[in-house]
């Protein structure tokens, strides 16, 4: 399974903007993935119908809250629309630190497991493994799994999502780690497409705070651009590290601003031809038991794991507006 496939001889080079433009985004471990500048970017043409299952972490407090809001508020609204779109059975990867003595939070996760949402462990405090030993991460690891077991009931919360997408910086550690996640049951909830949505959080709540409307306009407009961008350079990194498209995990967070956006996301992948599916379904894909062992310190999807593993290179894109979102409404 750890073999090159198709595309193993195939070299990729960047323009120069495009080459500078990835590193403002790119795990820096990425970085040496990116080719000598000087060749046009080129395209793979992409699936008809492509597959994507949604996900979303750091449930139940995902991202900074307005003093109007409560995480009850938001999490309604969140599962008010999947349902709507008929997407039952997501699952949300819980931080259980954030649920002691809080009846919000409490409460937000009763509502998502009450809506037919699923949950998974994202550790007990959201820590990196890269700061982390082995042994503190899987303790912390089993301090969430009290509240799963509370709020999952009979349900399949053995999913387990590493915060970061920090899957450990070293290849012992990362070894060492999974290796714990098999005995007890758990399997890796992989990421195939992120576009960095909880990016445009703490903005939005600046621009809300302030009334701005013209900054929550422009917020919507490239949060969107972001996502149009990145989810088709997702696509085209597992062509590069597979030779085809897989059915695709989308990583999103359980935040303000992207449950307000949520509708437009929807719609947008569904212009672009996805169909939903379950992640237990997308992730029966044989594709997804490849083990790309590398060590990278500050993460990557799991298709920019196996492009590094078997030193491939990554196509170009549009950074994101890291600067703008930093500035807006201040």
């Amino acid at each position: 399974m750890r073999s090159c496939l198709l595309v193993c001889g195939i070299a990729w080079v960047l323009n120069a903007v495009g080459a500078q433009a990835s590193r403002a985004v790119l795990p820096k471990a990425l970085h040496t993935l990116v080719s000598a500048p000087g060749v046009a970017r080129q395209l793979f043409p992409l699936k008809r119908h492509p597959v994507v299952t949604l996900t979303f972490d750091d449930l139940p407090a995902a991202g900074g809250l307005a003093p109007d809001e409560t995480r009850v508020d938001i999490v309604t609204r969140l599962t008010r629309e999947l349902r709507a779109n008929h997407l039952k059975g997501i699952y949300g990867f819980v931080n259980a630190v954030d649920l002691n003595g809080d009846s919000d939070t409490q409460q937000a996760l009763r509502v998502w497991v009450g809506a037919g949402m699923n949950i998974g462990s994202h550790t007990w405090s959201h820590p990196s493994l890269t700061s982390e030993t082995p042994a503190a991460y899987e303790h912390n690891i089993a301090l969430d799994e009290p509240a799963l077991r509370q709020y999952g009931g009979k349900r399949n919360w053995h999913w387990f999502r590493y915060p970061y997408l920090e899957a450990g910086d070293t290849v012992a550690k990362r070894e060492d780690v999974r290796g714990w996640l098999y005995e007890h049951g758990y399997r890796i909830a992989e990421v195939s497409l992120n576009f960095e949505d909880d990016d445009w959080n703490d903005p939005y709540l600046r621009c809300k705070t302030k009334h701005d409307n013209a900054g929550i306009a422009w917020l919507k407009r490239t949060y969107l651009e972001n996502a149009a961008e990145f989810i088709p350079r997702g696509r085209e990194e597992e062509q590069i590290a597979l030779g085809h498209e897989i059915p695709n995990v989308l990583l999103l967070h359980a935040t303000d601003f992207t449950t307000l956006m949520l509708p437009s996301l929807i719609q947008l992948l569904r212009q672009e031809g996805f169909h939903f599916a379950s992640l237990p379904k997308v992730e029966k894909n044989h594709a997804y038991a490849i083990d790309p062992v590398v060590g990278v310190a500050d993460g990557g999807t799991f298709i920019q794991l196996i492009l590094m593993h078997r030193h491939l290179r990554l196509p170009s894109f549009r950074p994101e507006p890291v600067q703008e979102l930093n500035s807006v409404c201040r």
